[in-house]
C-alpha cells in the first residue's frame, strides 16, 4: 500500500514521497532500538535504587522484568507520538511557501525525510513491543540494570559510612565550656601548690634544710 499526501481538499494531490531505502531504514531502527535500550537500563535502575534506598524493598526478578515491559511498552508510545508529530509536521510542510526560517520549519523539500522518520518511528514502536515478549531480552535488560544500580547503591552507602564515622556526639560540643573551666580549676590548683613550696638553693640537700 502506498501512502498519498494531499495539500488540501481543494489541491491537487502530492506526488507519493520516494520508497525508503530498506537498508537505510534497518540502520535508523537498530539505531532506535539501542537508544530505547539505554533508556530503558537507565530507568530501571533508577527505580531499582530508589525501591532498594528509600523504601528498604528486597530485589525481585519477576517485578523488575515486569517493570522492564512496562518501560518498552512507554518507549514504544513516545515513538509513535513522534509518528504522529512527523506526520503533522509533514503534512504543513507540503502547504507551506517560502524559504526556511529555522531548522525545524519543514518545507516541501524535506518530505522525503520526514517520511523516512515517520516510518523509522513506527518501526521502532513495533519492534519495542514485540521485545516485551523476548523473555532473553528483557532479562539482559534486567540484568543490566541490576548492575547499574548496585553500583549506584554502593556509592550511596560508602558515602553514608564515611558521614556516619565523622559524626561528633551532639553533648561533646554543648560541654566544652564545662570541660575548659575545670581545666583553669586544675591549673589554680598546680599553681597554688607550686607557690608553697619554699624556695631552694641550687645544689643544697633538701633533708637538710630543716634540722637545727
Amino acid at each position: 500500500m502506498r501512502w498519498r499526501s494531499t495539500r488540501g481538499s481543494a489541491g491537487p494531490a502530492s506526488p507519493d514521497p520516494a520508497p525508503v531505502d530498506p537498508e537505510a531504514l534497518e540502520r535508523a531502527v537498530v539505531e532506535g532500538l539501542l537508544i530505547s535500550r539505554a533508556a530503558a537500563i537507565v530507568s530501571v535502575a533508577n527505580r531499582i535504587v530508589v525501591r532498594a534506598l528509600r523504601d528498604d524493598d528486597v530485589f525481585d526478578h519477576d517485578e523488575t522484568a515486569a517493570s522492564v515491559r512496562r518501560t518498552l511498552h512507554r518507549l514504544a508510545e513516545e515513538q509513535r507520538y513522534q509518528n504522529r508529530r512527523i506526520g503533522e509536521a509533514r503534512q504543513k510542510a507540503l502547504r507551506s511557501k517560502g524559504r526556511s526560517r529555522h531548522q525545524h520549519d519543514y518545507r516541501k523539500g524535506d518530505d522525503e525525510t520526514l517520511w523516512f522518520r515517520e516510518k523509522t518511528y513506527t518501526a521502532v514502536a513495533d519492534r519495542l513491543d514485540a521485545l516485551r515478549d523476548d523473555a532473553e531480552y528483557v532479562d539482559d535488560i534486567v540484568q543490566t540494570a541490576v548492575a547499574r544500580a548496585w553500583g549506584d547503591v554502593g556509592a550511596a552507602v560508602v558515602t553514608r559510612v564515611r558521614a556516619a564515622s565523622v559524626l561528633v556526639d551532639a553533648a561533646y560540643g554543648e560541654a566544652r565550656a564545662e570541660r575548659l573551666a575545670g581545666l583553669d580549676d586544675d591549673l589554680a590548683e598546680l599553681r597554688a601548690q607550686a607557690a608553697s613550696r619554699p624556695a631552694q638553693t641550687p645544689g643544697a640537700d633538701p633533708s637538710s634544710s630543716s634540722s637545727s
